[in-house]
């Protein structure tokens, strides 16, 4: 786990870099809060490495209170860029084509995926759900939201809408 987390992370932040490109366009209003947006991107990736441990709460072999701290604190910057983008959406002039849409299918997808994110950081209910489909269910929304999601909206966007 302590590799395979936080490349997961890792791994999401081109994606939230293609959404974050999309959402101002089809809202056609300059992003809110880019400076905070920035730092969260910084803190998610500087942040990634502390929370593998909460895939181990189980096994007893990791500090419970620091790393289910982490797991929430992670919570924080992800929370923080999904706020400027809602806030970029409030009050814009939507327009619904393919890309925006698909951003659109990415924010539910992946708030779906943070919220159950942070019911597995706290460690009674992560022992309860543990090794079951929750967690399968999360993962999935994680990766599916951010991936799949963003990739397409990014296909739409630079390659299948070009004159």
């Amino acid at each position: 786990w302590f590799f395979g987390h936080p490349e997961v992370y890792i791994a999401a932040l081109p994606f939230f870099g293609i959404i974050t490109e999309i959402i101002p366009v089809f809202s056609r209003k300059p992003l809110f809060g880019y400076i905070g947006l920035v730092f969260a991107t910084i803190t998610i990736a500087g942040l990634s490495i502390t929370v593998w441990a909460h895939h181990m709460f189980v096994t007893g072999q990791v500090l419970l209170p620091f790393f289910s701290f982490m797991t929430f604190l992670i919570a924080v910057p992800t929370g923080v860029k999904f706020f400027n983008w809602v806030g970029t959406i409030w009050r814009g002039q939507l327009t619904f084509e393919s890309p925006m849409l698909w951003s659109l299918g990415f924010l539910v997808t992946f708030l779906f995926g943070g919220l159950t994110g942070v019911i597995l950081a706290s460690p009674p209910m992560d022992f309860q759900l543990s090794d079951s489909y929750f967690v399968v269910a999360h993962f999935h929304y994680v990766v599916f939201g951010t991936v799949v999601f963003a990739m397409f909206a990014g296909f739409y966007f630079r390659v299948a809408e070009e004159p």
